[in-house]
């Protein structure tokens, strides 16, 4: 009786331990930016993005985020004020919020596994970089300096 109550706290101690080390993993590689090879040319159109009303019809002259929300992602929102930020306070950066939520062909299409998910795009709208998670202040200086503005 007494060596099963032992293994039972074991068990859960491996557990815990597992959880917290995946937690770990997991926090550490949010919100950063990883390298995509030959990544797709995103289409405006079927996005169906708009910006103050508008059909977004362009690409930044530097170069565009790309961010997939959701109407539940407490994290989007934020994500959002920071590139809205950029977009104002530096050239030829366009920032496109596109809502996920009842768009599950893009969420399919692009991977979308969680939001935000930001794409980075060059000035013709290829995917250059993908960041998952709320995107960190030296992951987005990174991006900038790749494309040098």
């Amino acid at each position: 009786m007494n060596i099963n109550f032992e293994i039972r706290i074991i068990l859960v101690a491996v557990v815990v331990l597992a959880a917290l080390v995946a937690g770990l993993v997991w926090r550490s590689r949010t919100g950063r930016s990883k390298k995509v090879s030959n990544g797709g040319q995103i289409d405006l159109a079927e996005l169906g993005a708009t910006k103050n009303g508008q059909p977004v019809t362009a690409f930044g002259e530097r170069l565009t985020f790309l961010q997939f929300s959701s109407e539940f992602c407490s994290q989007c929102v934020q994500t959002a004020r920071v590139y809205k930020d950029l977009e104002q306070h530096s050239e030829g950066i366009l920032h496109i919020e596109v809502d996920i939520t009842n768009r599950l062909d893009l969420a399919k299409k692009y991977n979308i596994l969680q939001t935000p998910t930001t794409l980075v795009l060059d000035a013709s709208g290829r995917v250059t970089s993908r960041i998952g998670g709320t995107a960190k202040e030296q992951t987005i200086k990174d991006e900038i300096g790749h494309f040098n503005i």
